[in-house]
């Protein structure tokens, strides 16, 4: 478990090495990422003031999005699939951030490896193009479903924490991201803001490392959820919209 998700996050430090090349094009993600996480943290921290898991309504999930957008085909502008790419790679960046600075006391080795130290590498390895070309299709059809098969819910109690983390995820990450777009980059996010509110593999460490008992499984419930609700959602905005 602990090698796949090191590869995920092999891939994440690369394409975060990637976007950072591209530093104008990364400004406006960026302020988009922003959005889209401090306001889920917050709506979570406010529903539920004594869960240290607010970091895992954060992050983006860039291969269920994109796994989206490749269902819409056509219908989507394909700047429109860069830009969720560069979001939710800005998404991570800053979640793993996140990860160092407030939940240090609670890494082990194993999870360290799994998360900062194996971005870190992704991101120095040479060759980073062939990094991508050859990672990002063994987390598309590899790394995520056996995330999503290993940590599928077996308990299904839809209590406070459930609701609260998919009001978070779902409402946090349409109006952050929403909110930025209209009021710093003037573009209409609505559909960007729903796509987004899809996250697993990031999420799922984070919650392993912020919770405990059955709080974990609450949040994975959540997780999934929140994922099937914000796709579903984004993905019937844009075929409406086009």
């Amino acid at each position: 478990m602990e090698l796949l998700i090191a590869s995920f996050f092999l891939l994440v430090g690369a394409e975060i090495r990637n976007e950072l090349e591209h530093k104008k094009e990364l400004v406006a993600p960026l302020l988009a990422a922003l959005g889209g996480m401090v306001v889920p943290a917050i709506l979570f921290k406010l529903m539920q003031p004594e869960s240290q898991a607010w970091g895992a309504v954060m992050p983006t999930d860039i291969t269920l999005a994109l796994a989206v957008i490749a269902l819409l085909g056509k219908r989507i502008d394909p700047k429109l699939r860069l830009f969720v790419l560069a979001l939710a790679v800005a998404d991570d960046f800053l979640s793993l951030i996140a990860i160092g600075i407030f939940y240090s006391g609670k890494l082990n080795l194993a999870t360290s490896a799994s998360t900062i130290i194996a971005a870190i590498i992704g991101a120095l390895l040479p060759h980073k193009d062939l990094v991508i070309k050859y990672l990002t299709p063994w987390s598309f059809y590899v790394v995520t479903p056996f995330v999503i098969i290993s940590h599928f819910p077996t308990h299904f109690e839809f209590n406070a924490t459930v609701s609260s983390f998919v009001v978070a995820r779902v409402i946090g990450k349409l109006v952050g991201i929403a909110l930025v777009g209209w009021l710093v980059l003037r573009k209409e996010m609505i559909g960007v803001g729903l796509l987004c509110g899809m996250g697993m593999t990031v999420s799922v460490v984070i919650t392993e490392i912020s919770a405990t008992g059955t709080e974990v499984e609450s949040l994975h419930l959540g997780i999934y959820l929140a994922s099937l609700i914000s796709g579903l959602l984004g993905f019937i905005w844009f075929r409406v919209k086009a």
